[in-house]
Formats: structure tokens, sequence, C-alpha cells
């Protein structure tokens, strides 16, 4: 086992870069993806820091990393913090993850929200709310940019992380925060009592059949049939590896169907991203790779 156990959840590699990098500079730290049924077993007697490491979605956790808080279990004394990545604007995803953990009985002793390059055709939002020029951020030079500042700042949260430090959650939310942040608590609550649905628009013409798709879909829901892929029920994670990955620009989503420019983390795969569903092989899943 390891003493600190970096939980990752990641469609198109921004924050297994994170964890990978992170796992590189702590001492004895093992990557294991929430997506794995048996992951929490990776926590023992000699565990003292947890990390967690995933995408905001439109200003909230994830669905599927709320899942795995549920089947967390902390021994006390252990270390908990979190580094939600995003494109550009955290807004208050780092407060709903302390209700989500609190909700739970994880504790949650800091947060450290990084910028990533943004990937996400949000195609679940109204397109009032979308960003539909983000490619331009993947111009040669901007994006090279980009990616040294992310590996910069997470750097630099290793002291950081090995002081324990801790995030003063209250004051996120006080002065003229505490408007937007009961506004947004109204907005999570109505969206727990429903689950958008995300259409995916495949582009016959330009899609080779080549099954990349299903192979990094990280819920199982694309499904070949014959030489063309499926989007099977409503089941999703909503972490666009599918279309990220691409390498034909063939899908496309509700508002964006443009072929500008798909984005994945340049070191990380499909294969990694496979790699992280449950039933693989976990190669992704090491120690200070």
């Amino acid at each position: 086992m390891a003493s600190t156990i970096l939980f990752h959840f990641s469609g198109t590699g921004n924050s297994l870069a994170v964890a990978r990098l992170l796992a590189d500079r702590l001492e004895d730290a093992r990557i294991v993806s929430m997506l794995r049924s048996d992951a929490p077993s990776a926590i023992d007697a000699s565990t003292r820091t947890v990390g967690l490491i995933y995408p905001i979605h439109m200003n909230q956790v994830p669905r599927v990393v709320a899942s795995f808080l549920d089947r967390l279990k902390l021994p006390d004394g252990v270390y908990v913090f979190a580094v939600p990545t995003h494109g550009g604007l955290p807004g208050h995803g780092p407060t709903h993850l302390r209700l989500v953990c609190e909700r739970r009985g994880v504790p949650l002793n800091a947060c450290f929200p990084i910028e990533m390059v943004n990937n996400t055709p949000k195609g679940v939002a109204p397109k009032l709310l979308m960003r539909l020029d983000w490619e331009r951020d993947l111009a040669t030079g901007k994006l090279e940019v980009a990616l040294r500042g992310a590996d910069v700042s997470t750097e630099a949260l290793v002291p950081r992380i090995m002081n324990r430090e801790s995030t003063n959650f209250r004051g996120l939310i006080s002065g003229r925060k505490r408007l937007g942040y009961w506004m947004m608590r109204l907005v999570w609550w109505m969206g727990s009592l429903s689950r958008p649905k995300l259409t995916f628009e495949l582009d016959n013409g330009a899609c080779s059949g080549c099954g990349l798709c299903a192979h990094v879909c990280t819920t199982g829901r694309i499904r070949m049939e014959g030489s063309l892929p499926s989007w099977v029920g409503e089941d999703c994670n909503y972490c666009y590896a599918c279309f990220n990955f691409c390498p034909a620009q063939a899908i496309g989503v509700k508002h964006y169907v443009k072929k500008l420019g798909r984005y994945h983390h340049p070191r990380v795969t499909a294969e990694d991203i496979a790699a992280m569903k449950p039933g693989s092989g976990g190669r992704a899943e090491t120690g200070n790779p």
C-alpha cells in the first residue's frame, strides 16, 4: 500500500496528468481511478493522506465523483485534499465539494483548484452559457503556455500538501460571494432532481469505424454496431472522452459539431483513459509513474 492515495477521475487527461505529477513529487504515493469498484480498498492503516482529483462540471462535483465518495471510508486522522481542475472558472465548485463531503461524512481539509486547458463543448448547457470558441486555446504556442502553467501550479501544491494546509471554506462564501453561493445551492438542489441528457451527433461520412470512442467511454455507453458507434441509453459521465479522442473529429454534440480541433492532455493517451475503467488491467494505476 502507500501513505498517500490519489483518487482521480478524468475523461481527457487533465486530472490524470495532475495526479501523475503529484504522485511523482510526493513521497510514497499511488494513483487510483475512482471508476474502479475496488478503489476504496487502496486505503489501509498506512494511509496518511488522500487526494481527490477531478474536473469541475458546471460549478459542481461530477456525479461519478459523488458516487465514489459514497463508498469512501477513511480512518481517523487522514488528511484529505482535493484538486478540482477547471477551464478558467472554478466558481463555487470547491464549496459544492465541501457540501458533498459533509453529507457523506468525508472530512475535507483543503481544496486547491487548478486551471487547465478547456476541453468541453458543454452539450448539456443552454447555448447562451456555452463558450463556442474554446478551440482557439489549442493554437500553437498558447497551448504550450497553458500546459506549462498547469504544471507549475501543480508542483506548487506539493509543499502545501506536505504541510497539510487547510482551506477556509467559510471564507469562500463570505461577503459579496454569499448571494452567489446561495443561488448556486438552489441550482444544485434543482439539478439533483434530474439528470441532464447528453446527445452526441455522429458524422457518418467522417467516422472510420475505428472504435476508439467505445474504447475510452467511461460508462460503456458506446457500442459498435457494425462499423459505426451507437450511444445506448443515457448513462454518461460527461467526460467527453469520445468527443475529444476521436481522430476524425466525427463526434459532435448539441450546438457544437465544428471540426476545428479537439483536445486531450498530451501526456495522456486513449489507453490511459481506458485503463481507468472497471474490469481493465489498470495499467494507468501505478505509483510514482
